[in-house]
């Protein structure tokens, strides 16, 4: 293989992510939901009882803050941004769709908490999700 050839697959890689990254912030765009959606398959956490949906979604909490942090930092200006758009906005979008996964599934399991929002048996609501 060539090296073009080796790079060929990053570069498809990094148009793919700057492609979804500009959509989801484009005002007639699809929006961060609508592309966490896409990039997150559901039914991932059919067989998950209500307490390992707690334990994925306060993980899933902890990195969505911490790549919400990075993007902000690489913000800064242009390239920050570029950097921030194919590096950590498609792992942000990905954590969303699965954060929206583990709410539809908690309501579907009537777990006593909102996946992200609650913390299990802490008084949650057990509303539920519209």
């Amino acid at each position: 293989m060539t090296d073009s050839g080796k790079f060929r697959p990053l570069v498809a890689i990094a148009l793919l992510a700057a492609t979804l990254a500009g959509c989801a912030g484009s005002p007639g765009g699809a929006s961060d939901e609508t592309v966490g959606r896409i990039l997150f398959a559901p039914g991932g956490f059919a067989l998950y009882s209500c307490e390992e949906i707690a334990d994925r979604a306060t993980a899933n909490t902890a990195r969505q803050r911490e790549l919400e942090r990075l993007m902000a930092k690489a913000g800064a200006d242009s390239g920050g941004r570029l950097v921030s758009s194919v590096a950590y906005r498609p792992e942000y979008l990905e954590r969303r769709g699965e954060m929206i996964e583990l709410r539809r599934v908690a309501a579907e399991k009537n777990c006593k908490f909102v996946p992200g929002v609650d913390k299990p048996g802490a008084g949650a609501s057990d509303s539920a999700i519209r």
